[in-house]
């Protein structure tokens, strides 16, 4: 005789505090995948160093949960959504999308109407904005709102956006701190500077003109300024669409996990570069970047816009993406003046890790 046993086995798992530690993340939103992605099936994905499912409830909404079933641990990536719920391929237990078991068939004896209360997935909290599925990590609620990007929303029909994603192998934090990097836009993308870059690390004050909408104290800025003194790299870029650039600005505006760059040339706003992250695992990452390319009234011109534009940037995220992948692990130790805005960034991105729990 098999008695019913419905108390659960503890499985031996890799600990939370383990995978925190080794990833280093900052409590945050981070980019699950573009929401074109996922339609009416669940798919596996791996994020935060952590085997997950994601698909979409009755209402569309997409839930990202622990992907192993908590009954046997069959993966709920090959189940189904049934009445809106995600149903396990096993035993056909159903979990809703705040990932409590609502249904246990009866299908052998002996069967009991209650539902364990370890029946239960792992969720994480969510939104679908600009062409992306958001999710929060870190802490059970967000400690700050997604940020805001009008020009992907409100104010989209002035844009042409550009998409594109590189996986690199690099720490979130490597990821983003580049764009205060600001040395490198010379040495690795050739930026045709006259004297030097300047750049300046912004206030608390400046937060209030942010191109992002976002809680002061999950912002960090700064402003470049340069002058170009011949037309190679973007001054060629620019000539061709027949502009005489002689200056180059670009305000960033970022938050722990991502970064918004609003470039200018010759006080004119030509684009902006929102960039976002996909935490895989431990120094793996999916660099996502979204530009919107502002519109000219000009057919023609737009298409060469798009073009040149999205070209140019794609060429130097990839010229990026060659040094991350075979850069140490180790953060450097041998510091200049010059690298102030990326130890800042690093100072700031530090106290974010430190509120995840």
């Amino acid at each position: 005789m098999v008695s019913y046993v419905e108390k659960s086995a503890n499985l031996v798992k890799e600990p939370e505090t383990q995978i925190k530690q080794s990833m280093n993340l900052a409590a945050s939103w981070y980019i699950a995948m573009q929401s074109v992605e996922l339609d009416k099936k669940p798919i596996a994905i791996e994020l935060f160093g952590r085997a997950l499912v994601a698909w979409r409830d009755k209402d569309r909404k997409a839930v990202i949960m622990e992907r192993f079933c908590s009954h046997v641990g069959a993966s709920l990536a090959i189940g189904e959504v049934v009445d809106g719920c995600i149903q396990c391929p096993f035993h056909h237990w159903r979990y809703d999308s705040s990932g409590v078991c609502v249904h246990i068939p009866k299908v052998a004896t002996p069967h009991t109407d209650h539902i364990p209360s370890t029946a239960r997935q792992k969720t994480y909290v969510t939104e679908e904005r600009y062409g992306y599925i958001w999710v929060w990590y870190g802490t059970a609620t967000p400690l700050f709102e997604l940020p805001g990007f009008d020009a992907a929303e409100s104010n989209k029909h002035k844009y042409m956006p550009y998409r594109f994603s590189f996986q690199t192998e690099t720490s979130v934090r490597r990821a983003i701190e580049n764009g205060f990097d600001h040395h490198h836009f010379v040495s690795v993308h050739g930026l045709p500077v006259i004297d030097q870059i300047e750049m300046t690390l912004l206030d608390e004050k400046d937060a209030e003109f942010s191109e992002l909408i976002l809680a002061k104290e999950a912002w960090i800025g700064s402003k470049l300024d340069a002058r170009i003194k011949n037309f190679i790299g973007v001054g060629a870029i620019a000539k061709f669409l027949g502009l005489n650039v002689e200056t180059i600005s670009a305000r960033i505006d970022a938050w722990p996990s991502g970064v918004l760059s609003t470039i200018k040339f010759n006080k004119q706003q030509k684009m902006k570069l929102f960039v976002s992250v996909t935490p895989i695992s431990e120094n793996q990452t999916i660099l996502q970047y979204l530009i919107m390319i502002n519109k000219t009234g000009n057919l023609w011109l737009n298409l060469l816009s798009y073009i040149v534009f999205g070209w140019q940037n794609k060429a130097s995220a990839l010229e990026d993406t060659k040094i991350f992948d075979t850069m140490s692990a180790d953060t450097g130790k041998a510091f200049i003046k010059s690298d102030q805005p990326v130890l800042k960034f690093r100072q700031f991105y530090q106290s974010w890790v430190n509120k995840a729990q």
